[in-house]
């Protein structure tokens, strides 16, 4: 779809332009960015997807379209939920590693509108923290610090975005 909107990419265009690998950092993010499905998305959940704006504000972030790592987890399907309550997402992980991870809702005749998330877990940020180690860059910056799970509500490990980055390194 579009092969120059990818990590590789664009560390492969600054090392290019004359760039050295230890001035270039590789940016990981502790949110996810979300859009609102329409009717017309796919049953798969698969990209590319009809979305006509952004997502719904998170409880914590309070701006539609950006949800936390707390927050996304919260809204995943796992054993814990009691089947069919619904907002919740099923996240999925992407073997071929040109979508990253991601979750969805589809929308429904429950008033539940429909909802895609793009994110990062520690699993696809301890792959980034790997390949900047890789191509021996100076690094990797955590964006937003404060969005990560801090509490440990997701897994009971807290900071798990920062941990996954540090191990990896």
């Amino acid at each position: 779809m579009y092969p120059h909107m990818n990590v590789d990419s664009s560390v492969n265009y600054w090392l290019a332009a004359g760039a050295p690998s230890s001035k270039v950092v590789l940016g990981i993010a502790t949110y996810g960015r979300t859009w609102k499905l329409d009717s017309d998305s796919e049953i798969s959940g698969v990209p590319p997807l009809h979305a006509n704006e952004a997502g719904e504000a998170g409880p914590y972030t309070k701006t539609e379209g950006i949800l936390s790592y707390p927050e996304i987890c919260a809204k995943l399907i796992n054993p814990n939920h009691q089947k069919g309550m619904r907002p919740h997402l099923r996240k999925v992980t992407d073997p071929s590693k040109r979508f990253g991870t991601y979750a969805f809702r589809l929308p429904d005749d429950s008033g539940e509108g429909g909802l895609w998330v793009s994110y990062e877990d520690p699993d696809t940020v301890g792959q980034k923290a790997q390949y900047a180690k890789s191509k021996a860059l100076g690094g990797v910056s955590i964006v937003d610090l404060s969005m990560d799970d801090f509490r440990g509500l997701c897994t009971g490990d807290k900071y798990p975005i920062l941990r996954a980055a540090k191990y990896r390194l």
